[in-house]
């Protein structure tokens, strides 16, 4: 076969434009801020390194990358001008600083932050259980929060006040909560907080017959996944905390395990005051305590700031349900 001079020519030129491009390409991924870089290989941050904390000092995009976990930007956080820093994350006034199954990497104050699990969804029957601790060889406790059925604007000083403390928590909602406070769901949701369910109008569970229970957290599963955009996570809190035999065997049997509480503080009380609602949530606190609050506590969030505070000082970690039942 003839080869021409220009077939030649034309070969050399396409293979120096291949060359050309694949140095371009090589370039600007360099040039790109490991922040900003998409993740790779994801991989259990715990049993890559070994440890839960760092600083935000200390953390770079190199190292994540090292641990397998690819940088995320929150929702919410807007790229003024270029890529997203670590620093603009932290002061950003959002709970989560890294999104990547299956672990969170969570802000908390003086430039630490805490790798957090990811939450398991309803994917099929669970043993028949009531868990109302985690594991107590850790220094771990999971603030939790019940909302009720109804518009509840007082919520948003719960969520504000976590998200400025960094405080992790898993809140417990009511479906009908959700279609009255969008806008709040959505900001949980975005903030990283656990959003767990509480029925869907809050009624006494060992009243309704097999079909009602379904119904409740089926309608729950559904509020949250259409308003927030996300699936419940699958831990399911009776109304009142009642709960018997059948309620376990119905629940559970529907993906749910049954998160109850080891610390009442009381808050839904109009007569318990905000000391007291301090000192039943960190006096005598364990690790792997499940602290029950509400949203619309009288007294819930001037107590928060002190409650979050008097824990950490006691050198407990916060975390979300799913934090403090990890063995």
């Amino acid at each position: 076969m003839l080869i021409t001079h220009r077939d030649v020519i034309g070969k050399a030129f396409a293979l120096l434009l291949i060359a050309i491009i694949a140095v371009l390409v090589v370039y600007l991924a360099q040039r790109i801020p490991p922040e900003a870089r998409p993740g790779g290989r994801v991989v259990n941050a715990l049993e890559a390194d070994g440890g839960r904390t760092y600083s935000f000092a200390s953390v770079s995009g190199e190292h994540l990358e090292g641990l397998g976990l690819g940088y995320m930007v929150p929702r919410g956080v807007a790229r003024r001008g270029g890529p997203v820093s670590l620093s603009t994350v932290r002061d950003s006034g959002l709970l989560m600083a890294y999104s990547v199954p299956p672990d969170r990497l969570v802000g908390a104050p003086e430039g630490n932050c805490v790798f957090l699990p990811s939450s398991p969804g309803v994917d099929g029957p669970r043993p028949a259980r009531m868990i109302a601790h985690g594991c107590r060889e850790h220094r771990k406790v999971a603030l939790t929060f019940d909302t009720t059925e109804v518009l509840e604007p007082e919520s948003r000083v719960i969520i504000e006040t976590l998200t400025a403390l960094r405080a992790p928590a898993t809140i417990f909602v009511c479906g009908g909560w959700c279609r009255a406070n969008p806008e709040l769901l959505r900001m949980a949701i975005d903030r990283g907080f656990e959003i767990a369910s509480h029925s869907y109008n809050h009624p006494p569970f060992t009243r309704l017959t097999n079909a009602e229970m379904e119904w409740q957290l089926r309608s729950t599963e559904n509020a949250v996944l259409e308003i927030g955009g996300a699936p419940i996570a699958a831990y399911f809190r009776p109304p009142y905390g009642d709960i018997d035999a059948r309620v376990e065997q119905v629940v559970c049997g529907l993906g749910y395990d049954i998160i109850y509480w080891s610390r009442d503080t009381g808050d839904w009380k109009p007569t318990t005051i905000q000391a007291q609602i301090r000192d039943r949530a960190t006096v005598g606190t364990r690790g792997g305590d499940i602290i029950l609050m509400h949203t619309n506590g009288t007294y819930t969030s001037q107590a928060l700031v002190e409650i979050v505070n008097n824990l950490r000082a006691d050198g407990f970690e916060l975390t979300t349900v799913s934090g403090v039942l990890q063995p």
